[in-house]
Parts: C-alpha cells; sequence; structure tokens
C-alpha cells in the first residue's frame, strides 16, 4: 500500500465541517452497543494485528490509496443499489470507520464496519472496480481502474439475528480471505491476506479475530479448510434487479434500465402498444407497462420546472412525474422523465383499482429508473 499524503488541516476541517451536518437520528440496538461500546473506531482497533496506517495527523487529513489496494473494500448494495457512502444526502448509513494495517507478519490488510440507520438486509457483490487516486498517480490517475473480484465458500449462513459469508477476495494479484458479518444495523468486514497458499493460516487469523472483537460468530469458528473451497455458486451475491431498454448504435447499450427483473412483470408476447411492454396477469386483473421515447423542444430544466407540482419520485439525478386516475375499476397512469438530447421517455401504465400488490409493483418501477445520459 501507498504510503499516505497531507493535506493542509484548513481544508481538512472544512471537509470535516461539510459533511458534519446529520439532521437524522441514529438508534443504537442494544446487541451493537454491547459490542462496539458505541465506539466503532475504537473496537475495529480490538482485531488482533499491529502497525496501523494512521489516517489522520495532527490538524491534517490524511489520504491512502486503500480503495485501489482493496476496491471491494467497504462497498454494499441493498435489493435496489449500492449504497451511498454516509456523507451523501439522504444516505441510509450512519457511519463508516476502517482501521488499515500494515501488519509485520500479515501485510496490508484492512477491518471495516459501518452502522445504517434502518435494519436493512444488504449484499456483497462478485466483482468491483475502482478508478485511480489522482493524489497518487497525478491527473492520469482516473484513466486507471482497479478491479476485485469475489468468490463463494461453502461457509454462509442467514439467520433472524445476522447474516455472514466468508469469501476469496481477489485483486491485483494477491488474495484475501474476506469475513463479512450483519448483524442488525452493524456491517463488519474483516480482509485476511493469503500467504504462502496457507489457508489454514488465515483460517486461523479469521478465528482469532472472531474471538478478539467477541464477534462469536458460529460459522467462523466452526469452519475448516475443506468448508474454504471455490463453490461456484453465486447464492449471496447481489442480484441486479434492473433491466436495459433503449440499445444506444453508438455505444451497443442501453440506455434506460428499469427495475423489472424482481417483479411479475414479463415481457409482454404478441402485439403491445409503444416500444417495449411488459404485463402480468395478478388475481384481480390485468396489469400493464410500456414504455414510449418522445421528441421535446425543452431543456431538462425547463421540462422538470414545468411539472415541478406534480407527483413524482427522485432517484440519483432522475426525475420522474406521473398522473394517474380511476376509469371504472382500473387505474390508468402516464409517467415521464426526461432522457437526453431533446428526448423524453412515457411510461404508460394501467392495474386494477382495488389491487395494491399491482399498484406498489408498477410505482416501484416508477421509482427506479435509471438514465444514462452520456
Amino acid at each position: 500500500m501507498s504510503y499516505r499524503r497531507f493535506i493542509p488541516g484548513i481544508i481538512g476541517a472544512l471537509l470535516l465541517f461539510a459533511c458534519s451536518g446529520k439532521e437524522r437520528e441514529f438508534t443504537w440496538d442494544e446487541q451493537t452497543a454491547a459490542l462496539t461500546g458505541k465506539n466503532v473506531k475504537q473496537w475495529l482497533r480490538t482485531a488482533p494485528f499491529s502497525n496501523e496506517l494512521a489516517q489522520t495527523d495532527a490538524n491534517r487529513m490524511v489520504f491512502t490509496n486503500a480503495d485501489e489496494v482493496f476496491p471491494f473494500k467497504g462497498k454494499y448494495n441493498n435489493t435496489v443499489d449500492e449504497l451511498p457512502a454516509s456523507y451523501t444526502e439522504n444516505s441510509p448509513v450512519y457511519q463508516e470507520e476502517t482501521v488499515l494495517y500494515q501488519d509485520p507478519k500479515w501485510g496490508d490488510l484492512f477491518v471495516t464496519a459501518a452502522l445504517l440507520y434502518e435494519d436493512e438486509e444488504v449484499f456483497l457483490r462478485d466483482s468491483y472496480s475502482e478508478t485511480g487516486n489522482p493524489m497518487f498517480g497525478g491527473s492520469n490517475a482516473v484513466l486507471s481502474s482497479y478491479h476485485a473480484s469475489l468468490e463463494e465458500t461453502a461457509v454462509k449462513a442467514g439467520h433472524k439475528r445476522y447474516k455472514t459469508a466468508l469469501y476469496w477476495a481477489h485483486t491485483s494479484g494477491k488474495s484475501y480471505l474476506l469475513g463479512f458479518y450483519q448483524g442488525g444495523k452493524l456491517l463488519f468486514e474483516v480482509a485476511v491476506p493469503l500467504q504462502d497458499r496457507d489457508t489454514l493460516g488465515a483460517l486461523n487469523k479469521l478465528k482469532e479475530v472472531n474471538t478478539k472483537m467477541k464477534l462469536d460468530i458460529p460459522e467462523w469458528e466452526q469452519a475448516a479448510v475443506t468448508d474454504l473451497v471455490r463453490t461456484g455458486t453465486e447464492e449471496t451475491f447481489w442480484k441486479n434487479p434492473f433491466r436495459g431498454i433503449y440499445l444506444s448504435p453508438k455505444t451497443a447499450m442501453e440506455e434506460v434500465e428499469l427495475k423489472l427483473k424482481d417483479t411479475p412483470l414479463k415481457a409482454s408476447e404478441g402485439a403491445f402498444d409503444g416500444d417495449y411492454s411488459f404485463e402480468y396477469k395478478s388475481s384481480e386483473g390485468k396489469v400493464v407497462l410500456y414504455t414510449v421515447r418522445k421528441d421535446t423542444d425543452k431543456e431538462e430544466t425547463v421540462f422538470n420546472e414545468e411539472r415541478k407540482d406534480q407527483s413524482g419520485y427522485t432517484y440519483g439525478l432522475t426525475k420522474v412525474f406521473y398522473k394517474e386516475k380511476q376509469e371504472r375499476d382500473q387505474v390508468k397512469g402516464v409517467a415521464v422523465t426526461y432522457l437526453k438530447n431533446h428526448q423524453y421517455l412515457e411510461l404508460h401504465y394501467t392495474y386494477p383499482a382495488t389491487d395494491e400488490k399491482a399498484r406498489s409493483v408498477v410505482h416501484g418501477v416508477l421509482k427506479y429508473i435509471r438514465i444514462f445520459k452520456f
């Protein structure tokens, strides 16, 4: 891992001030409070490693290239998308802490933890990518990328109180035994380097972490070397719920993605309205959603401003506006969202007026629409 870079304290103070204004209140659950002593950073330092790489220095902030060395560090997804960092607006993450070590025996490694405002299940992905850090590689660093892949082992469990799994993480020619744990609002990871193919040594160190940090995860304690064979499965990884539509002839990539894969909506068969159509039959009737791409002479800011009083959703930079009304036993609606280059997307939908589940399905699609504008 590269050595640290510093910036003057006044910048550090400004950055810390800008990121500290949290209005949402965090509530400790009894288990997490007892485990961490309500001091996550100090709890992480109880890990059985030495030679911590300090991330603060007097009145200066310290930058490391840890995200390049460990592209998989502290990256979590809920059922929809990657969790944004704790300092971003409306983030579901209350706090994130990482302790980096350059251990004399084990080398570069990390322990990291996060606290969520709510107890929602999170997932790891099977692959990660990070761009280079200009603080280390100069202005051309952003042209570089660093990749990591994860593989499942037989050690994985989901319980009412917690979930856990052990993975093999691979990046830049190195492998790590990655332990992941979620207990309610607490997320925890440790990466133990695999040295000289000594799987037993890495496993024993992971078990020491389990004991010293008082995690007491039964699956870690009971794991054997034979349990760490790569299974080739993808049972615990995040499942992407988005389906792409409108293939770009320039990039050969879809310009729009709809959150359809985790819904009963399937591509319509036979003749249908619109460019793309999806439907299913509920116990109360037919549910249909179809899309049409249209031209507009309005810029995006004007387009959105004209609809600011309508009902709608915001997902990232995407704003969706909709109107709907009941006609007899059906609800009919039209939603719009700006695409790019003076084009917008219309989403037409119908569902039985008494079918609350169908409404939830349709509005779940409207709420999460990805638009690729570049």
